[in-house]
């Protein structure tokens, strides 16, 4: 199963997927003042509620706009479901163009809708993500 994690500055977001479809979704608060344990235990406390385990996950994936949580979420993922996920951020290629100024001032959340919105709906598409900050794209 594939874990998907969006870090972001109020919640952190987890949704777990089995071939093609959602199993599971969980929402946590964001506290970077949690070591990865902690958050290691929690995730492992929502899995087991839903009779799963770390072993199910087999590949994970997260994005961030927290960047002194993401190496928090690195760590944990290798210790508790031993696999590196792919981070998603400015860097990564996509498919998707980023025109922007500075990609890099682009969240990594918002590359990720676009980029499933792209994948599930084709485009044209507009995104509205209601998070901590509502942002278009």
């Amino acid at each position: 199963m594939l874990l998907a994690i969006d870090i972001g500055n109020t919640n952190i977001t987890l949704g777990l997927f089995g071939t093609r479809d959602l199993a599971a979704t969980w929402r946590i608060s964001t506290d970077v003042g949690r070591m990865p344990d902690e958050y290691g235990l929690m995730l492992n406390e929502l899995l087991r509620l839903r009779e799963l385990s770390p072993d199910d996950v087999d590949e994970v994936v997260l994005c961030s706009v927290v960047p002194p949580l993401t190496p928090t979420f690195v760590n944990l993922c290798k210790a508790y479901f031993n696999a590196v996920p792919l981070v998603v951020g400015a860097g990564t290629r996509t498919g998707v163009r980023v025109l922007y100024d500075s990609s890099r001032d682009v969240g990594a959340d918002r590359i990720a809708d676009a980029v499933a919105a792209l994948k599930l709906y084709g485009g044209p598409v507009i995104v509205v993500d209601v998070g901590t900050a509502t942002v278009f794209d």
